[in-house]
């Protein structure tokens, strides 16, 4: 664990921010969006639920972009403590909701759960787990190849995922929002882009990408969000059914976004042994809550049940409260999962 304590805690604390920001977005897709009637009724709550969508969109492609950024070297005990991380929450959320309600849960397709084999469990982990055995290659190209041909693929693909996983967003069902392997590998070569050519790339020929101030990138986002938040209102006030589209990991302002606040924190120099070891388990808060048994059943209907019952502050109460639970099991959890995963593997290293 004294690699954990040394290591710097800027992008540790990305992470953990990127999955508070998974927790909150998971929030949102439980709850109505808000709609024509509700914009000119009720315009406070319309634009507070545009700006937490506005800001929380960007969780994924943050957790790709790290990677990218530092880059991810395959190695078989790193690998089987993924799988063993994935292994150990599938299995304790199925025998656990088993034991609770045997008659529901022991069956052939919540067993299924435990190894992913559902289309709707744990997409996050599959594209992720892709892309991870696909980094051989791609570093080989990244490395291999010249600047120019790389700025050039990353153009291809992104021109590619923009117009059919997001202006046309059922063009190819495979990459629709983001959400597939290749979305990460885009993310992922785009991130290793910046941490090489950070220092050459220009924009507009006056700012060099790596020199641009915290201020400067802080107001870059802020706009980022606003224009969001506002764009989302008033097409919804128009009566233009669009703003979902404005809200997805494949939108390019999005990406940017997200590029703009990953700039913002390589730019913070700080250590904390606490930062780095909650951030060291923190994808078991996406294992225990994003479980297909548990998301939607549980999670969504509990956050839905309190915004349908509870006035605006005893909702936002509840739900922070819950989300504080969550992320304090699923580390307590998570303890028990790095003892075991030392007696299997000898020592747990960062993935």
């Amino acid at each position: 664990m004294d690699k954990i304590k040394e290591r710097s805690s800027n992008f540790e604390l990305l992470r953990i921010i990127a999955m508070v920001l998974v927790l909150i977005i998971h929030v949102l897709i439980c709850l109505p969006r808000p709609t024509n009637s509700l914009v000119v009724e009720e315009p406070y709550k319309a634009l507070a639920f545009y700006l937490t969508d506005s800001i929380s969109i960007i969780c994924v492609n943050i957790f790709v972009l790290i990677s990218g950024w530092f880059g991810i070297n395959l190695k078989l005990r790193k690998l089987n403590s993924l799988l063993f991380q994935i292994l150990f929450f599938g299995i304790f959320i199925w025998g656990t909701l088993s034991f609770i309600a045997p008659n529901k849960y022991i069956n052939l397709r919540s067993f299924s759960t435990v190894f992913m084999l559902n289309t709707s469990d744990y997409w996050f982990i599959k594209s992720y787990l892709g892309l991870y055995l696909l980094a051989p290659i791609i570093n080989s190209f990244v490395e291999r190849t010249t600047r120019k041909h790389y700025r050039n693929i990353l153009i291809l693909l992104y021109v590619f995922q923009t117009v059919y996983g997001w202006i046309s967003i059922d063009g190819v069902s495979w990459i629709a929002g983001g959400y597939s392997a290749f979305s990460f590998v885009c993310l992922y070569l785009l991130g290793r882009y910046i941490k090489i050519y950070g220092n050459q790339i220009t924009i507009g020929r006056i700012y060099v990408l790596s020199s641009i101030s915290k201020k400067q990138l802080l107001l870059v986002f802020l706009s980022i969000v606003f224009f969001l938040t506002f764009f989302a209102y008033l097409v919804t006030y128009l009566g233009f059914p669009i703003e979902g589209r404005l809200f997805t990991y494949t939108n390019p302002l999005v990406i940017l976004e997200s590029i703009v606040l990953l700039l913002f924190f390589s730019k913070i120099r700080f250590e904390s042994p606490i930062i780095n070891r909650i951030a060291f388990s923190c994808l078991s808060i996406y294992l225990l809550h994003g479980n297909e048994l548990v998301l939607r059943p549980y999670y969504g209907s509990w956050i839905y049940q309190w915004y349908s019952c509870e006035t605006t502050i005893g909702f936002i109460l509840k739900t922070l409260l819950f989300i504080l639970l969550v992320c304090a099991i699923a580390l307590s959890l998570d303890q028990i999962r790095l003892f075991l995963s030392n007696l299997f593997f000898l020592k747990t290293k960062r993935v």
